[in-house]
């Protein structure tokens, strides 16, 4: 019965994730807490130690949060696209395909209150981080780096690769609008923009395969040759073809940034770790090369666009 409810949630949260296309759906993100917290209880008791206890207690908290921001009167369908699209993947990546099976182990009350609490912390994390994407707040930010620290220390979320790289690829989301914000006032009508567009772009890409590739190197089954190179291209590929998608985005309406073509590659490149970790587990290694492009493609107007002269 949990896997059944578990596949109706997935199927909300690909409701969710449509839902902008249409007028309706502003209680779909309750429709999947729902589903989401009936399959976690149905669950055996110690699905909260396993990946797919955990997803279910995160999605639960997150879509209740997205909910929440929804009916205070925030972007319905920005909320249930992304949040849905968010859920989408972290389903597919935590929660098993056979279902969340018991185990012989004993835990502690201590050990579930802690388990618990990493996964509603995490759960109020991507929420709060969605809601900064949309509307940037530097209290919510200082909280939200405050509960990472505290997760990557306490918590050790640093050795779940799946969780890393969906917080990863969040952050990027969520705290692109403070360093556009500190730029944008700073560009003005500058010349050269299609030119200063374009050389980012081509430097990111550099950094992204050059990172890339000196970190796969170093996986065992991959080693330093030619099988390092041909992840890397497939890896950097992935990242820059999600970031030429992201460019068409001000064709569907999200022109209202200085830069929209510049705005929809960062965006794309953003979310591609978390489109990318559907098919690998070796997504971790795009983490440096992304950050590396997103700050040349932020501060690259400041140094490639010219100022335009002025009329005597």
């Amino acid at each position: 019965m949990a896997e059944t409810l578990a596949t109706l949630a997935l199927l909300s949260a690909l409701a969710m994730f449509i839902s902008p296309l249409f007028e309706k759906g502003k209680w779909l993100p309750s429709l999947t807490a729902t589903l989401s917290l009936i399959a976690f209880i149905l669950s055996p008791s110690e699905s909260i130690h396993q990946s797919g206890g955990s997803a279910l207690v995160i999605v639960t908290v997150m879509c209740a949060l997205i909910q929440y921001h929804i009916n205070q009167g925030r972007h319905k369908k920005y909320f249930n696209g992304f949040g849905g699209g968010i859920t989408f993947v972290l389903l597919l990546t935590m929660y098993p395909e056979g279902g969340i099976n018991e185990t012989i182990h004993e835990f502690t009350f201590t050990e579930y209150l802690l388990a618990g609490t990493e996964s509603i912390i995490l759960g109020v994390i991507l929420a709060q981080l969605l809601s900064n994407s949309n509307a940037f707040d530097e209290k919510n930010s200082i909280g939200i780096i405050v509960a990472i620290a505290i997760l990557a220390i306490v918590f050790k979320l640093l050795d779940n690769e799946e969780l890393l790289v969906i917080i990863s690829s969040m952050c990027f989301i969520g705290f692109l609008p403070f360093f556009e914000d500190k730029i944008s006032p700073k560009i003005g009508n500058g010349t050269g923009r299609a030119n200063a567009l374009a050389i980012s772009i081509l430097i990111g890409i550099v950094l992204i395969f050059a990172t890339t590739f000196a970190l796969v190197s170093n996986v065992n089954r991959i080693g330093d040759g030619d099988g390092a190179i041909a992840v890397a291209l497939w890896l950097t590929v992935a990242v820059t073809g999600l970031g030429l998608v992201g460019m068409l985005l001000p064709l569907l309406g999200f022109d209202s940034h200085p830069r929209p073509e510049a705005w929809g590659w960062r965006f794309g490149i953003s979310i591609s770790p978390m489109i990318i970790c559907l098919q690998t587990d070796l997504t971790s290694n795009i983490l440096l090369g992304i950050i590396l492009a997103l700050l040349i493609s932020i501060s690259s107007p400041l140094v490639l666009e010219k100022g335009r002269p002025k009329v005597q």
